[in-house]
């Protein structure tokens, strides 16, 4: 009976081992191979506050330049072409983010199929996206594998003062009330495109732009006239 009984514990205890091995084996066979990526922490570089402040000021900045709010309204894609920055060239499709899809980490393949699927279903919420193209100083050849940037951004209407938006049909219905916009985007980047797997930054915020602003050009030329 000894017999039976030394070989199930050496069962119980040998083939949970004898997989162990076999594990380690494979993970460190693939890892000399280069199939499974290791990110370290110097692979992640930490942005200061100085670089998002910068990102930040300029995101804010050409969403003021945006236009007015009925653009927003009647002429989204005008409104969105607007939108400019210094140094970049901005574009409403780049094939470089399906050509890469499967190098993507999760929260950009998230945003980007929701910006292949914008139907503004909402009535209080008007959805957009631009991809960001770098410009080079004298050509584009200069740009040496330019990285991907893509801009979410979810407008809002809301009659100044108040909390809750309003619907382009209640806005435009509207000739009293003071219209402000509201613009709340998450901004992702990787300054290389060539690097597997992608690695992105993101930066998230918004940017309110007050009725003075916001309104028609008529009516705010209108309004600063003595």
């Amino acid at each position: 009976m000894a017999g039976p009984n030394r070989l199930s514990q050496l069962s119980q205890f040998g083939l949970p081992t004898l997989l162990f091995v076999l594990s380690v084996v494979s993970i460190l066979f693939t890892l000399r191979n280069d199939e499974i990526p290791v990110i370290g922490p110097s692979e992640r570089p930490l942005l200061d506050s100085s670089d998002l402040e910068a990102r930040r000021l300029m995101i804010n900045q050409a969403l003021l330049g945006s236009g007015t709010w009925r653009n927003w309204c009647e002429a989204p894609d005008e409104a969105l072409q607007s939108v400019r920055f210094a140094h970049f060239q901005t574009q409403l499709k780049d094939p470089r983010w399906t050509e890469l899809r499967r190098h993507l980490p999760q929260a950009e393949q998230d945003a980007f199929l929701r910006c292949q699927n914008l139907q503004n279903s909402s009535k209080r919420q008007l959805d957009a996206c631009l991809y960001l193209m770098p410009q080079a100083k004298a050509s584009r050849s200069k740009v040496a594998n330019p990285g991907l940037y893509l801009l979410e951004m979810s407008v809002e209407l809301r009659v100044a003062g108040k909390k809750n938006g309003i619907s382009c049909r209640e806005a435009l219905a509207s000739t009293e009330q003071a219209i402000e916009l509201t613009i709340f985007y998450s901004y992702y980047w990787t300054s290389k495109a060539s690097k597997r797997p992608l690695q992105f930054n993101r930066l998230t915020g918004g940017t309110r732009i007050f009725p003075s602003l916001a309104q028609n050009i008529d009516r705010s030329a209108a309004s600063s006239r003595p």
